[in-house]
């Protein structure tokens, strides 16, 4: 296992036999020795300086991986294994973060793949303020799309967006794709929304008691809006903007 893993490393390394001593200060003719002759009765010092030259544990170079690592996680695990409680927790954290969202893409592209026959309707309306309505007036304030799998499945309704105050992000005459039931809204999230009686697709912000409907157009900052928590302005939530 200890020359099946010296020979590893060097291989990810990239260096020969002889390379390795001029580096790493340990004898040729101990290193060759090992190939030649025998690896038992190494002695701890000069385990110690492979272990530092490859950036990997002692315990590693003697008993080896459960499966062969690459020499970058090899260095990553030793690095790993450096760190404080703290550290170790923040990178635990880091790690599970990204997992998820990888676990998510793979099942939204497999969700994609699975349905890609699927055709379902749902309302285009003209107009956020259409959209605000209860019972909008079919033929003047929607008519029916049909969408395929590469519009968001949790997507409950279409808008032509007018106005070009979300430049670049989104432009005038664009349709967006948006959801309601079930949807909560994060920082840097676009909704649109209902605002004394008039209706907006902007950025949302908040900073826990106040509400901040940004234009991505910075030229139209004169639209931008502020819901003051301790105002008495209204304002209503329509729904998260999915895709555009």
């Amino acid at each position: 296992m200890f020359l099946q893993t010296i020979t590893h490393l060097l291989e990810e390394k990239g260096i020969s036999k002889s390379e390795l001593a001029r580096q790493s200060g340990i004898p040729y003719t101990t290193i060759d020795g090992w190939y030649k002759k025998s690896f038992d009765g190494v002695r701890l010092e000069t385990l110690q300086k492979l272990a530092n030259f490859f950036d990997v544990s002692i315990d590693f170079l003697v008993n080896g991986a459960a499966e062969q690592l690459t020499l970058e996680e090899t260095r990553l695990v030793s690095k790993y294994r450096r760190l404080d409680r703290h550290g170790k927790r923040i990178t635990d954290y880091v790690i599970d973060e990204e997992l998820r969202r990888i676990a998510t893409e793979q099942h939204e592209k497999l969700s994609y793949s699975t349905v890609s026959e699927e055709i379902k309707m749902i309302p285009l309306y003209l107009t956020a303020a259409a959209a605000g309505l209860a019972t909008p007036i079919e033929g003047n304030d929607f008519e029916m799309i049909e969408v395929g799998p590469k519009v968001p499945r949790r997507a409950q309704y279409a808008i032509r967006i007018s106005g070009d105050s979300m430049e670049p992000m989104i432009s005038d005459g664009d349709i967006v794709y948006c959801a309601k039931d079930g949807i909560s809204l994060s920082d840097g999230d676009v909704g649109i929304f209902c605002v004394d009686g008039a209706y907006y697709c902007k950025q949302y912000r908040t900073d826990g008691d106040n509400m901040y409907l940004i234009s991505v157009n910075r030229n139209r900052s004169d639209t931008d809006i502020t819901i003051w928590g301790s105002g008495n302005r209204r304002a209503t939530f329509l729904g998260k903007v999915l895709q555009y």
